[in-house]
């Protein structure tokens, strides 16, 4: 990639994503090592995670606040913007910006009060809540509008066009920890949470039909584009995950009886099948790309991050929901998974982001 094109790639805040998810993957393998009583809460692995947890939680909102302006400065283009996010390839991958919010949100709600008190943590998790679900709806809004003028065709559709609409699904997971923290106001939060659910659950159906139509009737993805397949794993572990923190919220603060939980399980386990399957699919198709000359590095690599660790939360999640060693075993070993290719994509990204300045300079 070009230095201009590097700088410019609308996939960055894809980085805080997965930064800001694997925070909390890390946060919740320690609390499955608990429930697998291997530690107790106390010993220095859980105590280990925990500070990584907080740490991968700093990094995250130190990129978050570096990379912001840089997408608030498109808006002064308007023409540029209009152009870029009608843009087949490049304009869904700009829904990483408040989705990237949304789940810093989550983050700040589970692993910020390990750092910070609870009150001041989840004051933060609130702004960003707000701020993340508003661009959520206005930019997928915008987006769909712009992808319905005719301009895009079968071929053009790819997996990123699920981050648009899908990433309203973070809005419930996010305000989970609202709801059990602020039980006075959890039947207005719970309304909101399930009508954002309602929002990516049903667009996630629609969109992932017309991806699975374009990878069946049209030539193979451009190898570029490879990372998009992963983006389906994304929506696949948080449809669960998202619904059984919802109802795990509102049968803490009494809004309903424990009985939806096990319909909640249901589901998570029903998006985990899928997703597992969906893995095996995209892993074929990264084989394709490496044996046809492989992928050179561009900030879409971050789409191999933030579905994995949707994975692994929702695998963690179920494991300890239904007190199954196996389950959570195999949720640890693919947080593992997850760690090694943060590191992966976080080193070629540190390493191209150097060249580049060099090149510049």
């Amino acid at each position: 990639m070009s230095s201009q094109s590097l700088h410019q790639h609308p996939a960055w805040f894809g980085s805080v994503m997965g930064t800001a998810a694997l925070s909390v993957a890390l946060y919740q393998s320690g609390l499955a090592l608990v429930a697998l009583e291997w530690v107790t809460p106390h010993t220095t692995p859980a105590a280990a995670l925990t500070w990584a947890s907080v740490a991968f939680l700093v990094l995250a909102s130190v990129l978050a606040a570096i990379l912001t302006p840089r997408y608030l400065t498109r808006s002064k283009d308007r023409e540029a913007l209009a152009h870029e996010m009608s843009h087949p390839a490049h304009g869904a991958m700009l829904a990483t910006f408040p989705a990237g919010f949304l789940v810093l949100a989550v983050a700040w709600g589970r692993v910020g009060p390990e750092f910070i008190s609870t009150d001041p943590a989840l004051a933060v998790s609130a702004v960003l809540i707000v701020v993340g679900a508003l661009g959520a709806v206005a930019l997928s809004v915008v987006w769909a509008a712009a992808q319905g003028r005719g301009v895009a065709t079968l071929a053009d559709v790819h997996g990123g066009w699920l981050i648009p609409p899908v990433m309203s699904l973070l809005v419930p997971l996010a305000l989970a920890p609202q709801i059990t923290a602020y039980p006075g106001q959890a039947e207005w939060l719970l309304a909101v949470s399930l009508a954002f659910y309602g929002i990516g659950f049903f667009l996630f159906i629609a969109i992932f039909t017309l991806l699975i139509a374009r990878l069946a009737l049209r030539p193979p993805l451009a190898h570029a584009l490879s990372p998009s397949l992963w983006v389906p794993l994304a929506p696949a572990g948080i449809v669960g995950l998202a619904l059984l923190k919802t109802v795990s919220a509102g049968v803490d603060v009494g809004v309903w009886g424990s009985t939806l939980v096990s319909f909640a399980i249901v589901v998570t386990a029903m998006g985990l099948g899928l997703g597992l399957w969906w893995m095996l699919f995209a892993i074929g198709d990264l084989l394709r790309v490496r044996l046809g000359g492989g992928l050179p590095f561009h900030p879409g690599w971050w789409s191999f991050v933030f579905p994995i660790a949707a994975m692994q939360l929702s695998m963690t999640a179920l494991g300890v929901a239904l007190d199954s060693a196996v389950v959570m075993i195999s949720g640890l070993g693919l947080g593992l998974a997850l760690l090694a290719v943060w590191f992966i994509v976080g080193v070629r990204t540190l390493g191209a982001v150097i060249h580049h300045r060099a090149m510049r300079t």
